[in-house]
């Protein structure tokens, strides 16, 4: 008895792997050893691919209940930007970033995760390296996580670096 031979299989090209093409990078600094051991990773990450640094602190503002009195305020929350933006710009010279690899310095004022995501988004940002400092229970729950919401809204990845002495969450 005859078989007839079986049909070649038609040759299917294998899925391409997935090409990350990442040439800017946004990092949230909150100035606390966390954040500064995230720069770390970001600077690593820029040479590896060649992308530029964008490093941001948000200044969260004073609250009041005066809402007459609150342009003392404004100019409180005004010297607060400018003095971030000196700890930043200091914090490109200690870091020893290239100037080559520096897309620039973002202060604000306003949410911490609301002003991420909006720099990342009007800024086409292809990465969001943050720091979380692994707060658990009622510290998280009092504090809220603002790294937990950038992840939640964020229009681009996000690499969450997790502080090395944080305590698990349980």
């Amino acid at each position: 008895m005859k078989t007839k031979p079986a049909k070649a299989l038609k040759a299917t090209r294998p899925a391409s792997p997935l090409r990350l093409s990442i040439r800017s990078i946004l990092v949230p600094i909150d100035f606390s050893s966390p954040s500064r051991k995230t720069l770390d990773h970001a600077l690593a990450l820029a040479a590896k691919f060649g992308a530029k640094l964008t490093l941001m602190h948000v200044v969260e503002p004073v609250a009041t209940a005066d809402f007459a009195g609150a342009f003392p305020l404004a100019v409180e929350n005004d010297v607060r930007m400018a003095a971030s933006k000196r700890e930043l710009a200091g914090l490109v010279k200690t870091a020893g970033i290239p100037r080559g690899r520096l897309g620039g310095i973002v202060v604000r004022c306003g949410r911490s995760f609301y002003e991420i995501v909006d720099v990342a988004r009007l800024r086409k940002m292809d990465l969001i390296v943050i720091a979380t400092h692994g707060y658990t229970g009622w510290k998280h729950a009092l504090l809220g996580s603002t790294t937990e919401r950038v992840v939640r809204h964020a229009s681009c990845p996000v690499l969450v670096v997790r502080d090395q002495g944080a305590p698990l969450a349980h």
